[in-house]
């Protein structure tokens, strides 16, 4: 869905509660966290663990009713402490396929 003209966004935001996995490219700890919001190209989730911007993630949303997760890529653009042990990131995507 494209959004209207007053948003920078091609695509809308879908407000969604998942749980997320995700990893740092090139380590080797997986790392969880509650979803916030998808769409087309981007993703934002809240996590205990802070992220540097340009940091390259592999992300697995994990979905109920036997549906399989969506995997995708992302680059973080923005990690914003919300409180102690309390990021809020938000990253493009890619998914992967």
């Amino acid at each position: 869905m494209l959004v209207s003209s007053g948003d920078k966004r091609v695509f809308s935001r879908m407000n969604v509660e998942s749980d997320v996995k995700y990893r740092v490219s090139n380590g080797a700890e997986t790392f969880h966290g509650q979803l916030l919001n998808l769409s087309a190209e981007g993703i934002s989730f809240r996590s205990s663990r802070q992220l540097v911007i340009d940091t390259q993630i592999s992300i697995e949303v994990i979905s109920s009713g036997g549906v399989p997760p969506l995997v995708a890529s992302g680059l973080v653009l923005r990690c914003d402490e919300m409180a102690s042990d309390d990021y809020h990131i938000a990253c493009s995507i890619k998914i992967c396929g």
